[in-house]
C-alpha cells in the first residue's frame, strides 16, 4: 500500500506543473506620472466605449478632457480591426514592427520600468486570433494583455505623442 501511495504521489508531483493555470487578463490600467500612480478599470473604459456612459471611476479622468477629445477616445475604443491572426503574427515579427512594439513597450508595460514588448505583441496576436466576424478593438487588446494590470507611463506617452505630431 505504501508503494502505491508513493507512486501516486510521484505521478501527482510530476503532473502538477503540467496542469493549466488560469489565464490573466488586464482588469486595471495603472496610469503612472512620475511618482504618482492612478488606476482605472478596463470595465469603466468598456462601459464608456459601448454606452457612452461615464462611470464614477472614469469621471475624474473624463474631466481632464474636452468633449471633442472624449468623443475621439470613444471612437478609438470602438474602432474595429479585422486581420488574419496568422498573417498579423508574422507582420508583428518583422524588424520594423518589433522596433515599433519595443517603443510602445516603453509606455505600456506589465510593470513599471519594464518593457511591455512581449505582452503587447501577445495581446495583439491573441486579440486578432480570437476576433469574431466583427473584428477586435482596443478593449479586446487590453482583455488579452497577459497580466492583471497594464502600467502606462503617461509622461513618456505625452512626450512621444508630442514628438510624433506633424
Amino acid at each position: 500500500m505504501k508503494c502505491i501511495t508513493r507512486i501516486c504521489l510521484g505521478i501527482s508531483l510530476f503532473l502538477i506543473p503540467l496542469m493549466p493555470r488560469p489565464v490573466f487578463s488586464a482588469e486595471t490600467l495603472y496610469l503612472i506620472y512620475g511618482p504618482l500612480k492612478f488606476s482605472l478599470s478596463v470595465d469603466s473604459l468598456e462601459i464608456y466605449a459601448k454606452e457612452g456612459r461615464i462611470t464614477k471611476e472614469f469621471a475624474f479622468y473624463a474631466s481632464q478632457f474636452d468633449e471633442e477629445a472624449l468623443l475621439e477616445l470613444r471612437k478609438t475604443l470602438q474602432k474595429r480591426h479585422t486581420i488574419d491572426g496568422v498573417r498579423f503574427s508574422r507582420l508583428l515579427r518583422t524588424p520594423l514592427m518589433e522596433d515599433l512594439l519595443k517603443s510602445m513597450g516603453e509606455v505600456f508595460s506589465t510593470h513599471p520600468n519594464s518593457n511591455g514588448f512581449y505582452a503587447i505583441r501577445g495581446a495583439l496576436i491573441s486579440a486578432a486570433i480570437h476576433q469574431g466576424e466583427e473584428g477586435w478593438t482596443a478593449i479586446d487588446i487590453m482583455r488579452h494583455f497577459p497580466t492583471e494590470g497594464i502600467s502606462i507611463d503617461t509622461k513618456l506617452a505625452q512626450k512621444m505623442l508630442k514628438n510624433t505630431q506633424f
